[in-house]
């Protein structure tokens, strides 16, 4: 790849609006989470989505180990805890902001995100320096306040319904 399209690459991407997601995996104190905007559905029947982590992230060897993540779509009113979970904090020190619980299946929830999906991983691909993990949804919580924190051209924004 030259210069010019690596640049201009990174520079299309950040053109690309998405919503900011918290990934979490692990159980009891082995709770870990990172912020992703590398997320995405996949199929419909069955519920599938991919999300693309780096292999140096903390989280990496725990959703290859436990084959097991929750995806939590961020609100608006979750910008502080990109920071947090972007390497602000560590660990478990993570979980100490946005009132996280454990699931049925111990999976760290945040129970007021615009939604949350726990999936069990049913394939991964290394594709350079990440790992994509696709998940079958395994359940859902929805939230009845749509407001996704958007993140775009390197800061957030929100969405609004079109008049």
């Amino acid at each position: 790849m030259t210069d010019t399209v690596d640049t201009d690459f990174k520079l299309a991407m950040r053109r690309l609006a998405t919503t900011i997601a918290i990934i979490t995996g692990g159980t009891g104190d082995d709770w870990t989470g990172m912020a992703a905007t590398a997320v995405t559905s996949v199929t419909a029947d069955p519920p599938t989505i991919l999300v693309a982590v780096n292999r140096n992230a903390s989280i990496s060897p725990v959703l290859s180990a436990d084959r097991r993540f929750c995806v939590n779509l961020l609100a608006e009113r979750h910008a502080d805890l990109v920071g947090v979970f972007s390497g602000k904090k560590k660990g478990l020190a993570r979980f100490e902001d946005g009132g996280w619980v454990a699931s049925a299946n111990g999976l760290p929830v945040l129970p007021d995100a615009v939604a949350s999906l726990e999936c069990q991983t049913t394939l991964t691909l290394e594709v350079a320096t990440h790992t994509l993990f696709i998940g079958e949804v395994l359940s859902v919580c929805n939230h009845p306040t749509i407001d996704p924190l958007i993140w775009v051209d390197g800061g957030f924004a929100s969405a609004r319904a079109l008049a």
